[in-house]
Formats: structure tokens, sequence, C-alpha cells
């Protein structure tokens, strides 16, 4: 009887040990047949995870709403702030020269800063203040010794410390006595000569752009 039960154990053992073999050998095959990494498609929707040709989603930007109160917003910005240009041009083939220029703007009352640009200046010392600019309107707009160029700006930006039509009027009168000491042409920012019209015209924008802000 107690042979009977090693035999049976024995018996047993082997099924066991054929049973564990033949199925890891059925695993290596399939496997060796699909890959290591083999995983079956899934045939469900995981919105967990991006697939490989779908591109980034972007994010939803402004509503048509928003974007028009934003451009609203843009234009009233605008209608705040100004810029006038006057531009002093040599007369056809000729150029400025740049000890003609720093007399010019002595003669003026141009002060001539660190950043070499000329500036009109309210007040004194600590308290003053700059009412425009002079620049050169070649790039990069700054003055140099011994320098020579087709031209000058004259650029004052609204608001500034004045009301813009006292601005104007400091300014514009500043870029007429440097053409006749220079022997130049003023133009407005179309390099347009200035006839009496325009020059009232111009008056009148420093009055509208005063009356709205």
């Amino acid at each position: 009887m107690t042979e009977l039960r090693i035999i049976l154990s024995i018996i047993g053992a082997v099924i066991l040990g054929l049973i564990y073999y033949f199925g890891t050998r059925k695993k290596t095959n399939e496997e060796d047949e699909y890959g290591i990494d083999h995983q079956e498609p899934s045939l469900g929707m995981d919105s967990l995870n991006t697939r490989p040709n779908e591109l980034p989603r972007k994010k939803s930007g402004l509503t048509v709403d928003e974007a028009h109160e934003l451009h609203k917003a843009q234009e009233e910005i605008a209608k705040k702030e100004k810029i006038v240009t006057l531009f002093l041009h040599a007369k056809d083939g000729q150029q400025f020269d740049w000890h003609l220029i720093q007399s010019a703007a002595e003669q003026v009352g141009l002060e001539f800063g660190s950043d070499n640009l000329y500036y009109r200046f309210k007040g004194t010392g600590d308290k003053k203040e700059m009412v425009f600019i002079v620049a050169n309107m070649l790039k990069p707009g700054i003055f140099q010794p011994d320098m020579r160029t087709t031209g000058l700006v004259l650029i004052m930006t609204l608001p500034g410390i004045m009301p813009a039509l006292d601005m104007w009027d400091s300014m514009f009168p500043v870029g007429e006595r440097i053409a006749d000491i220079l022997g130049g042409k003023l133009t407005d920012e179309n390099h347009h000569i200035f006839s009496r019209q325009r020059i009232a015209s111009m008056r009148e924008e420093m009055r509208d752009f005063d009356y709205n802000n």
C-alpha cells in the first residue's frame, strides 16, 4: 500500500511537470510569433491616451464678444495716444553737415542728450520735462560727430506735459527755424509741404485731441 502511494505520487509529479513544461512552451511560442511586447488591440475609445496620429488640440481662444470688446478697448487707447512728426529734408542732392546741425540746435535752444539725440525741455534742473525730440532721419537715428545726413525728424508724443496745442506751438516754430538755418524744407508725416491750410488743420487736430482727452 505504501509502495502504491509512492508510485502514484511520482506519476502525479511527472504529470504536473509535463503540464507546466508544455504550458510554458506554448506561451513562449506565442511571444516569438507576436513579439514580446505584443498586446491585443483595444477596440474601445480610450480618452486618456493620445493616438499617434492625433494632432494636439488647441485651447479655445476668445469668444466673438470678447474679441469685439478687446478691439474696442484698443481703439480707445489709440484715440488717447498720438505721435506727431515733422520731417526736415535737405535740398535735392544735398546733405546737412554735423557742424551746421549742432549750430542750428544751439540757436533754437535744443539740448544734446547722452543718447546722441536733441531734446527740447520745459523747465530747468531736476524739474525739466521733455516736450519733443529731434533725431537723425537716417538709421539708427542718432547724431555723431562729423556725420552728414539727408534730413532730421522732430517727434512729440501725446498726451505730453502740456496740452497738445501748446506742444505743437512749441515744436512747429522750432522746425521752421531749423529749416531756415539749414536751408531745408519742412514737411508733415506724409512728406507734404506745410501750407496755411495744412497748418490750420494740424492745429485743429491738436484741439480735438485736447477736447477728447
